[in-house]
């Protein structure tokens, strides 16, 4: 997706050939820089441009993933962790170590869709989406209950109530965000508008365009938090939008 990260990441890398990633999902920030939280051990820094990109991991729109089972290396946005996903529809596309998966190579307006993730803690959730470089917290969210509150409490995002999920086993929540159709990223700091930083990278997870939908998980992996992202927009099929979710939903942790 061509901007949809990146769907932000620090990312996990999809083998798909050995597959968001929506920060949802595009291409690297300018820079990626974002305010850093005191402590230099626990805090996320200005990363390189080495955070996939929808763009940046979509093959031609004729090439897609094989139908199956796809092992994420965990390299980037899981390190330490190992995980999984299964596509179960053609037109799906990824390159090894991007963390992103799309819909027929497009994740920007006005019908894209992809899965980008699994972020594990810590994530450092920002204030506010637009102004993301000035409002990182100090601490990063550690539970799946502080994760989900922090989202919530930021402007402009219209978010649903969380609702109780489970992938693979493990307990959490699942709320939906929005970024408002009159987002005006070129006023967004460094021309992004950004949901949360991990450890080494922020922004992680910056949006695409302006009416994007997450669908963002957030789950108990033992006592570690992970986050996982699909965006979509209004105009996306709701076969496509199925589709994200059942590839979140395949997900599997070890």
């Amino acid at each position: 997706m061509n901007k949809l990260v990146p769907i932000g990441l620090g990312a996990a890398a999809v083998v798909v050939a050995v597959i968001i990633g929506t920060r949802v999902i595009g291409p690297a920030a300018p820079g990626n820089v974002g305010a850093v939280p005191p402590s230099p051990t626990a805090a996320p820094t200005a990363a390189p441009s080495a955070s996939p990109s929808f763009a940046a991991s979509s093959p031609s729109p004729a090439a897609g993933l094989p139908l199956g089972s796809f092992a994420l290396s965990g390299e980037a946005l899981t390190p330490g962790h190992s995980t999984s996903v299964t596509i179960a529809a053609p037109g799906w596309q990824g390159d090894p170590g991007s963390g992103v998966v799309v819909k027929n190579g497009i994740s920007d307006a006005p019908s894209g869709a992809g899965m980008i993730g699994p972020w594990i803690e810590p994530i450092y959730v920002y204030g506010d989406p637009s102004k993301w470089s000035t409002s990182m917290p100090k601490t990063p969210a550690s539970t799946v209950d502080s994760v989900i509150a922090a989202l919530r409490a930021q402007p402009l995002r219209d978010a649903s109530a969380p609702v109780a999920v489970t992938l693979d086993g493990h307990a959490g929540k699942k709320v939906t965000l929005h970024v408002p159709t009159d987002a005006v990223f070129s006023a967004c700091d460094h021309g992004q508008f950004a949901s949360w930083a991990v450890q080494g990278e922020s922004p992680s997870r910056y949006h695409q365009d302006p009416g994007q939908i997450d669908e963002v998980w957030v789950v108990d992996l033992n006592g570690t938090v992970a986050v996982i992202d699909a965006g979509y927009y209004a105009g996306t099929p709701a076969k496509d939008v199925a589709e994200a979710r059942a590839i979140v939903e395949s997900i599997t942790f070890k």
